[in-house]
């Protein structure tokens, strides 16, 4: 690939940290993505939540903290950030809810469930979720293993949410050696397309809305072009190989959306944990994608601090796209941080 031969960010202004005057005490957050729902709101979803004070999530024992939960979110304008949120909540209304419940046999102290994004299919919402297995000594950020992605749904009338079973009778539809898929999902067109992260590149399948449910139906892109090769066509396969990743360094999460804009493709995350964000752009999904743009580069709380979850919410775009909204996360803080960023 090739760098991009003109800057897309004019702008950038910092909205702060978010979500902390709520009624349930959350002092924290990990991941934050967001997902429209029927009725024209929008339903965020948070990782990790802590409730009452902390001095660092890192080397924090997670044994008591929720490791999944999400907000109702109205439609507003984010110039001046998130203004109007309602947690989902436990049945007392003095906590907030975890979403994707662990099972009887899963340990509290040793498993996380990483709800990442979402997609709404009829009267559905589907969660896509990491299963996470974390060494109890060590720091959560440097050292826990992927067991693999799994899928909740939950009946919108009510947001309860189901763990589904794979084929295999086991919770993970795609294993520890497999992307996570599910980590940003749109809808486009007769298919709804899925990014996965396996060792810090991006890769993409895709699903028809119907069969959202059924591992088979899936299908992985398995050849895409580049700037070498634009005469590439993609190829999709039922079956997944590393023979196609539209782009590296990703440290998991991210976005992926059309710009009308810009009339591409942008994608929004954090270049590997450093204090950089970047942005690269596509004609199309499936790409080419250039070379990442760092448009900014937020100042550190402490020396150690690392950077993550770094993503668009682009149902938040105005002016057709030109001002959009991003979301990330310091690990010294672990507060969602919003910017406002306008491009060329």
């Amino acid at each position: 690939m090739i760098q991009s031969q003109q800057t897309l960010v004019q702008s950038v202004r910092d909205l702060g940290l978010q979500f902390l005057d709520n009624d349930v005490n959350i002092t924290g957050h990990d991941c934050v993505s967001s997902v429209v729902l029927p009725d024209g709101s929008t339903f965020w979803i948070f990782g990790d939540t802590l409730e009452g004070p902390f001095e660092t999530v890192r080397y924090h024992p997670l044994v008591d903290v929720l490791s999944n939960t999400g907000c109702i979110v109205p439609m507003q304008n984010l110039s001046d950030g998130v203004r109007g949120f309602s947690y989902l909540k436990a049945p007392d209304g003095r906590r907030p809810r975890q979403l994707v419940q662990f099972l009887p046999h899963e340990s509290r102290a040793e498993h996380r469930l990483w709800a990442v994004h979402g997609v709404c299919v009829g009267r559905y919402l589907y969660l896509y979720y990491h299963k996470i297995t974390m060494d109890p000594v060590l720091d959560v950020f440097e050292a826990f293993e992927i067991n693999g992605m799994g899928i909740a749904r939950a009946d919108l009338a009510d947001m309860q949410f189901e763990r589904l079973r794979a084929p295999d009778g086991k919770y993970e539809f795609w294993k520890g050696d497999q992307p996570g898929l599910g980590v940003f999902i749109q809808e486009i067109e007769d298919y709804v397309y899925l990014w996965g992260s396996l060792d810090k590149a991006m890769y993409l399948a895709r699903v028809r809305p119907e069969q959202i449910e059924d591992l088979a139906a899936y299908e992985y892109l398995v050849q895409a072009p580049t700037f070498r090769r634009p005469d590439l066509a993609p190829r999709w396969s039922s079956t997944f190989e590393l023979s196609a990743p539209l782009f590296g360094n990703v440290p998991n999460e991210m976005s992926a959306s059309f710009n009308h804009h810009l009339g591409a493709f942008i994608s929004l995350t954090t270049f590997e944990r450093e204090d950089k964000l970047v942005i690269r752009s596509a004609p199309r999904i499936t790409g080419p994608w250039c070379e990442p743009e760092v448009f900014y580069r937020p100042l550190k709380t402490k020396p150690d601090s690392l950077f993550n979850a770094g993503k668009e919410h682009p149902e938040f775009a105005r002016q057709d796209g030109k001002i959009i909204y991003m979301t990330f996360i310091d690990s010294s803080v672990y507060v969602p941080h919003l910017l406002e960023i306008t491009l060329h």
